[in-house]
């Protein structure tokens, strides 16, 4: 069962620009179908001056330009914990309008609404003078490169899980690691937690991502006890329990085991 529970920013993006210009739809068509491996067909329903509604694969989306910046409010918390794009509030400052970009959820998997978002999301980014995008299900901010990047790459075996999901990784003060992601759930799945991990913060956030993409490439549902193999000689042990920060949030509380011990 999609676990998508109702949220006001379950399916919206925004896209931050430089200025206040509605990207024609014929350009981000065209962008997609050049730029995306197997793109899905794009057909226009309407259209007026500051936005237009289209069809993207089985699904329905509309763009809306706002004359205006996202209010700082709401970009300011997504920027502050971007440690992948620490220049984000600067970066994002000045900008002077965005499109609001919002799809239709229509009851299917959480996946492919992801993969069709990102792809419109990406059309707009190449065919706009845009400054970022705050991602709503993950209430995260990218630059416009780095998602392009990584949007164009995207395939049902190999999803953009750092454009969806934050995997936030942070030190104690015993120098252990913890992390903790955000964004499993508007997937459909439990959210990942990680306490008092000593090894490099590099190899946890590996592999919690490693983890993650199991669960949504394979659709598995992790129960208690289960094991992921990570590498030949780690494997990760769930644990069902409450997460550290929200004793009424449900999560799956990841321990690694190695062989080599």
């Amino acid at each position: 069962m999609d676990k998508a529970v109702q949220d006001p920013l379950r399916w919206i993006a925004l896209v931050m620009l430089k200025e206040s210009e509605l990207p024609k739809f014929d350009n981000v068509n065209k962008f997609i179908g050049e730029n995306f491996a197997n793109p899905p067909t794009l057909q226009v329903a309407g259209s007026t001056d500051n936005l237009f509604t289209c069809t993207i694969g089985e699904y329905t989306a509309a763009v809306t330009l706002v004359p205006r910046p996202v209010p700082p409010s709401q970009l300011e918390g997504p920027c502050a914990t971007a440690w992948y794009w620490p220049t984000a509030s600067e970066a994002l400052r000045d900008h002077q309008a965005h499109l609001l970009v919002a799809l239709v959820d229509e009851g299917s998997k959480s996946i492919e609404k992801s993969i069709a978002l990102t792809q419109l999301v990406g059309g707009l980014l190449g065919s706009s003078a845009a400054e970022g995008v705050f991602w709503g299900p993950g209430r995260l901010v990218h630059p416009t490169q780095a998602f392009l990047e990584q949007a164009t790459q995207l395939t049902p075996q190999d999803l953009p899980l750092f454009l969806w999901i934050d995997f936030r990784v942070e030190r104690e003060s015993d120098d252990s690691c913890r992390l903790y992601t955000t964004g499993m759930e508007a997937l459909g799945k439990t959210e990942l937690e990680v306490a008092n991990f000593t090894g490099e913060p590099q190899t946890l956030l590996e592999y919690a991502y490693n983890v993650a993409h199991y669960q949504l490439c394979k659709q598995k549902q992790i129960n208690e006890g289960d094991t992921v193999g990570l590498t030949e000689e780690v494997q990760a042990v769930a644990h069902l329990g409450k997460s550290m920060f929200d004793p009424e949030l449900d999560v799956i509380q990841l321990e690694f085991q190695s062989s080599v011990d």
